[in-house]
């Protein structure tokens, strides 16, 4: 199918490289509508029985629950939005995982391509960035990135999730080629640590211990011992990139959040309601309480939450039982990396493909395509 063997891989490396190359969002967003979310919808109206297949994908079927339950939230939602755009969010972000199921059932190969084609040109993208931050660095300077990137939280999103991707290989590949992977990590570890943000330090750690309680070998306790002396070179050389900015009022911003889903704890304010914090010393209130699972709390409610936290346990699940394929597990490490990453930063719960995604629906959608290629090949057979 042309769809599955040209438009979609293209989409899909598109995706996860296209916002350090192309010059603003709205390009990014048009070529996802032309790559992928289009092209799914039309292969699945051309072949309706995938649909039915996909649906018994246990991530899948559980984000249409979740999904669900936050469309049904804008009952109650005092959202000054469309209802027309906000049913959009769901579909673009079905769209990517049913176009993931259906590229990887169609050819495993393009699809492990795509991504592993991203990782490499990430790396020239990142030289580059590097050597423009160091030429024009200054004190309080933070990476930001080329493109469409303008923020170094965020593009320390996307800097992470390919640094963990780099890592999982690492920790996967035979011996000869698993050492080529060490610079990317290095490469992009230090991208990280140019944009000046704690949070994917955090997470990438999370994710390196992932990788050692999958990978129970030589290679994990060199991770481990790499990580730690890493982590205590960092608090003796750099000590402000971890210290200097405090909490950076995380916990007032999550002690307001609480104090307002208090008041609506089940049911929640409603998907796209208004959050407004104001924090001592800011004069413009903040709209997201910066962490994501309590915005998912925030506005969908405990039931919202309880729903949120089964989709991202069933991937783990399925990865944690079939980490006997390296896949698995690079795909459950970029997982955790995005849960890390989220504990401190996230706002929009269903929203329009940008730098959030690389935290939650696209290790998502790769684990939902590789469970989903799995068990349509254990049907066959």
């Amino acid at each position: 199918m042309f769809i599955c063997n040209w438009l979609l891989p293209v989409g899909l490396l598109s995706l996860l490289i296209g916002l350090p190359l192309l010059p603003d969002r709205s390009v990014y967003h048009k070529l996802f509508y032309a790559l992928i979310a289009a092209p799914t919808l039309v292969a699945l109206c051309v072949r309706p029985r995938e649909l039915g297949q996909l649906l018994r994908e246990p991530i899948i079927g559980v984000f249409l629950a979740y999904a669900a339950w936050a469309l049904l939230s804008i009952a109650w939602s005092d959202t000054d939005a469309s209802i027309g755009s906000l049913l959009k969010r769901p579909l673009y972000i079905l769209m990517l995982l049913a176009g993931c199921c259906m590229l990887a059932q169609q050819s495993q190969q393009r699809f492990a391509r795509s991504i592993l084609i991203a990782a490499v040109v990430i790396l020239p993208i990142s030289l580059y960035s590097l050597g423009d931050f160091v030429t024009d660095w200054g004190p309080g300077a933070r990476l930001v990135g080329t493109g469409a990137l303008d923020n170094p939280l965020l593009s320390s999103h996307l800097f992470g999730f390919f640094c963990t991707l780099w890592l999982g290989l690492a920790m996967s590949l035979p011996r000869q080629q698993g050492w080529l992977a060490v610079l990317p990590v290095l490469v992009l570890a230090a991208m990280l640590l140019a944009t000046g943000s704690r949070t994917p330090i955090l997470a990438a750690t999370l994710a390196g211990a992932w990788l050692v309680l999958a990978y129970w070998n030589k290679r994990s306790i060199a991770l481990t011992l790499f990580g730690l002396v890493a982590l205590l070179a960092l608090l003796l050389l750099y000590p402000e990139a971890l210290l200097s900015r405090g909490t950076s009022y995380r916990l007032e911003l999550w002690q307001d959040a609480f104090g307002k889903i208090s008041q609506r704890p089940w049911l929640g304010f409603g998907l796209d309601a208004s959050l407004e914090i104001q924090l001592p010393g800011l004069s413009v209130p903040l709209s997201e309480p910066h962490g994501f699972a309590i915005s998912v709390l925030y506005y969908t409610g405990i039931v919202g939450l309880c729903l949120w936290l089964a989709m991202h346990l069933a991937a783990l699940r399925q990865c944690w039982v079939n980490r006997g394929n390296y896949l698995f597990i690079v795909a459950g490490a970029l997982m955790v990396y995005g849960i890390g990453g989220g504990l401190t930063e996230g706002g929009g719960i269903l929203a329009r493909p940008k730098e959030h995604w690389f935290l939650t629906w696209i290790p998502l959608a790769l684990i939902a395509a590789l469970s989903f290629t799995q068990r349509t090949s254990e049907a066959r057979t």
